[in-house]
């Protein structure tokens, strides 16, 4: 009889590779439980990401985002405050600086589109132009004290310069000037004296009024400069000298010009006490006005009307632009940014 106990195994059974497998599985089981744990625990103590402004779109234009981190900026630049500073604004505020954004959105797409962009030594030269006018650190000062990062403070940096560039190209395709129109122009405005009416100074600066008046009075009897100069001086010091080159008007503070352009060439003005000084001016020389031709005033004139022209233009295309575009506005977003509205 075969003994009663655990049944023998089955043929080709491995009882002992069997049981390793049985244990093996249940490992597998546990660390699999574990690491769900594990991953549960972890989800549940990660905290959600952080929304900023720069995620939140308030508008798309065309497809393209406008942010409500751009939106407070704009509506900081109309305040004349820094863009940390704005948490709301009135509703022309809110409503301006959104147009702007709008219209600025078209002007860089029409850019991409005709394949305009921003090098990086004409970024460079940009903000050297704006450290220029700061001391040593003073840059990165202010951008701290406004809350903007040097990073971000250059990627605005280089889309003004990408916006300017664009608008410029938009309006120059716009605009034309004929010579006919320069010549027009210039037969309509009045005419310019080119250069203004001038004389040749010269100061002679005394330390006596006396002094000052006995060269003054030898000059007046006919005498040359620089002999009633050394005649006139005596045992004193001579008098400091200062060319001061051809001046017009209003080159010269208002007491003195009109008293020196009433003299002829050669005469001396009277004497005159300014800050502690004693003075004499010679006036040397004169250079008459005389009307300025057309060759002269062509530049200008161009330019001008170019200049008009362009604005015109841009406003016009700008215009039809809106109309065409596509435009969609989270108003809701608009609403709680507007001071008044809950």
């Amino acid at each position: 009889m075969r003994s009663r106990g655990n049944p023998r195994p089955a043929r080709g059974a491995d009882p002992v590779r069997g049981g390793a497998m049985a244990s093996r599985g249940f490992r597998h089981r546990r660390i699999g439980a574990f690491a769900s744990a594990a991953l549960f625990l972890l989800s549940c103590s990660r905290e959600p990401p952080r929304i900023t402004d720069a995620d939140v779109v308030v508008a798309k234009v065309n497809g393209a985002p406008v942010t409500l981190q751009e939106l407070k900026a704009e509506i900081a630049s109309i305040q004349g405050l820094s863009p940390s500073a704005v948490s709301k604004g009135t509703a022309p505020e809110v409503s301006q600086a959104l147009r702007r954004l709008v219209e600025r959105s078209m002007v860089l797409q029409e850019g991409v589109r005709q394949g305009i962009s921003v090098t990086e030594s004409e970024l460079e030269e940009e903000v050297k132009r704006y450290r220029s006018d700061f001391p040593p650190g003073g840059l990165e000062k202010t951008l701290l004290q406004q809350g903007i990062g040097m990073d971000e403070w250059r990627s605005r940096m280089r889309q003004s310069l990408l916006y300017r560039k664009s608008a410029e190209a938009v309006a120059g395709r716009l605009a034309e000037v004929t010579e006919e129109e320069v010549r027009r122009a210039w037969r309509e405005r009045p005419r310019r004296t080119s250069p203004p009416e001038q004389i040749l100074v010269r100061q002679l600066m005394f330390d006596t009024e006396e002094s000052a008046l006995r060269v003054r009075e030898r000059i007046l009897a006919g005498d040359s400069p620089d002999k009633a100069v050394l005649k006139g001086s005596g045992e004193g010091p001579a008098p400091a000298i200062a060319d001061l080159g051809y001046l017009s008007r209003e080159d010269l503070p208002r007491e003195l010009s009109g008293e020196l352009f009433a003299l002829p060439a050669g005469g001396a003005s009277r004497v005159v006490r300014r800050d502690k000084s004693v003075s004499i001016f010679l006036v040397e020389g004169r250079r008459e006005s005389r009307e300025e031709s057309f060759e002269e005033a062509a530049p200008q004139i161009r330019e001008e009307l170019l200049r008009a022209k362009r604005e015109e233009g841009f406003r016009g295309w700008m215009e039809g632009e809106m109309a065409r575009a596509d435009v969609k506005i989270q108003e809701a977003i608009l609403a709680e940014l507007t001071e008044g509205k809950r």
